[in-house]
């Protein structure tokens, strides 16, 4: 072989691995991007998780969204701030989804908890009270999101469970 050769040789040798070194590089940031994904939903099982328990220690706070009688200002600051953090729980998922490390499906799935968290008109008024403090897109998607939806009913169904 000549010295030419040799060269041409080596050419190719040389693309083939840019050719290996790219699709390893390929799927490192695959990999990398799962972990994201991953990483952030379990962040957002985490929260959704704290809110839960919020109500297994403070069973009340149900029943304070859905009763006639105005509530006391103490509780009515309670259930404010359970508001802000639920929902800025759920703007992080929107910001998320909007960035494109939350699948449609997964957002979806957590967008659905706002019908329950502003199910009741206590719940709206506390939320039309703290939304300018939100991402004004996250607030607009809300808003036409909750445009003509009935409140729910499922703390009246709940006291009503035998």
């Amino acid at each position: 072989m000549t010295l030419e050769q040799y060269a041409y040789l080596a050419e190719i040798i040389g693309v083939v691995m840019i050719i290996i070194t790219l699709i390893y590089l390929s799927l490192q940031v695959r990999q990398g991007a799962e972990l994201l994904r991953s990483e952030s939903r379990q962040a957002q099982v985490t929260n959704d998780l704290s809110g839960v328990y919020k109500f297994i220690e403070h069973p009340e706070l149900g029943r304070l969204f859905s009763q006639e009688e105005t509530p006391s200002f103490a509780d009515k600051t309670r259930l404010q701030f359970w508001i802000v953090g639920q929902m800025r729980a759920r703007e992080h998922e929107w910001l998320q989804h909007q960035s494109g490390a939350l699948d449609e499906e997964t957002w979806l799935s957590y967008r659905g908890v706002i019908y329950f968290l502003l199910g009741t008109k206590r719940a709206r008024d506390l939320w039309e009270l703290c939304s300018p403090f939100f991402n004004a897109d996250f607030v607009e998607m809300v808003t036409a999101m909750m445009h003509g939806i009935p409140d729910i009913d499922f703390w009246e169904r709940l006291e009503e469970i035998a």
